[in-house]
């Protein structure tokens, strides 16, 4: 029975990785919101987007320590402002944008932070109306998919080799802190060819 258990243990953790299908000549936002499409499909959307934003902020702000909290890890019983705080800023990160993630927002707000809440692109207008009925301008809406893919592109310069080196480092940095901190192992992202550099 115990053999039988390690077994299936290893079986799900070597459930075969997340696939990108990297064409370089989409735009890094498109390719982003592929990705999230893609695993929304597969009901991963969710931590592959919060895991995403980490490793973007980990890459544009190497000398800050950005928290790495499993997706599962609710804000509430763990006292967690927000899914990833930078400065005095709380950032939200959601596929779903609810009514508790406003609240939430409203809470932060009124503790002295400021708030980023990410959402897909195609949730964006709705988010974004809401945003303003509750909290008039004091929460920053922005996609997901803009929110990483500038700062890919502003890091790669604008320039295509770089920009391209710059994703495939975003992918790495994700890898790492989904392993770090992830059980499910299928949240790891196989890296294409195309961007492997020798």
């Amino acid at each position: 029975m115990q053999l039988y258990i390690v077994e299936r243990i290893k079986d799900f953790h070597n459930r075969e990785r997340l696939k990108v299908h990297y064409d370089p000549s989409l735009s890094t936002w498109q390719i982003l919101t592929n990705i999230l499409e893609e695993t929304r499909q597969m009901g991963k959307a969710g931590p592959v987007a919060q895991h995403l934003v980490g490793a973007k902020l980990e890459i544009r702000f190497p000398h800050i320590t950005i928290q790495n909290e499993s997706f599962s890890t609710a804000d509430a019983p763990t006292d967690r402002a927000g899914d990833f705080i930078v400065g005095d800023t709380v950032f939200h990160i959601t596929i779903s944008p609810m009514s508790g993630v406003y609240e939430k927002s409203r809470l932060n707000i009124q503790n002295g932070f400021r708030v980023y809440l990410l959402v897909p692109d195609n949730k964006l207008a709705a988010a974004r109306q809401l945003a303003t009925e509750v909290c008039n301008g004091k929460i920053a809406v922005e996609s997901i998919e803009s929110f990483v893919s500038q700062n890919i592109e502003e890091l790669g310069r604008f320039n295509k080799l770089a920009t391209q080196n710059q994703f495939a480092q975003l992918l790495r940095t994700y890898n790492k802190r989904v392993n770090d901190i992830e059980i499910d192992k299928s949240l790891l992202f196989e890296l294409p060819h195309s961007l492997i550099i020798e």
